[in-house]
């Protein structure tokens, strides 16, 4: 039965939803993964990205860094979304493209990047938006490729391919100590 009949969330080690190739498969609508979900995942369909995003942001704390990776229409706004959800932000979230930098108020500040436009580390740099690379809240930086220079020294890595139209392989990583726990 789903979770909106009645039954409440099953929470289960990530490991057991992850296929024999290491991808996460489909889940239950009633299974919470826990634990951090490094590795590869194959999502298919936005939901499942979502849910992919909130066990990444239940695995975060104030001062986390998030690089999203990807080509356009990839998932990166939708990854960024549903982990400002996670951490109580009722707002929407658009894809701060025009405007760079985008904060939002949840349990925490949520600082969400779109570097899209930013054509070096220096316009990077002159934009102001380092600061918020290592700031108190949780940072979300789409395009972070392009600031490659500028990382904090631990953070996570999500690197988002489409498949098809609705299928991701998504890989989580992290780096530094910050990350691990």
């Amino acid at each position: 039965m789903c979770e909106r009949d009645g039954d409440p969330p099953r929470r289960i080690a990530l490991p057991e939803v992850i296929s024999q190739q290491g991808m996460l498969i489909g889940m239950p609508p009633n299974v919470i993964p826990t634990g951090p979900p490094i590795g590869e995942h194959l999502t298919r369909s936005e939901t499942e990205t979502e849910r992919l995003a909130e066990a990444l942001a239940r695995c975060l704390t104030p001062g986390s860094w998030v690089g999203l990776i990807g080509p356009l229409g990839s998932g990166k706004s939708v990854f960024a979304r549903a982990v400002g959800r996670q951490w109580g932000v009722v707002a929407p979230m658009p894809s701060p493209t025009y405007t760079l930098m985008n904060c939002h108020s949840g349990r925490c500040t949520i600082c969400h990047m779109d570097l899209y436009r930013i054509g070096s580390p220096d316009e990077l740099d002159f934009a102001g938006l380092t600061p918020y690379f290592s700031g108190p809240g949780i940072c979300l930086v789409e395009w972070a490729e392009k600031a490659r220079l500028w990382w904090p020294q631990a953070g996570w890595t999500v690197t988002i391919e489409p498949v098809d139209c609705e299928t991701r392989r998504i890989v989580i990583a992290s780096f530094g100590n910050r990350a691990q726990g």
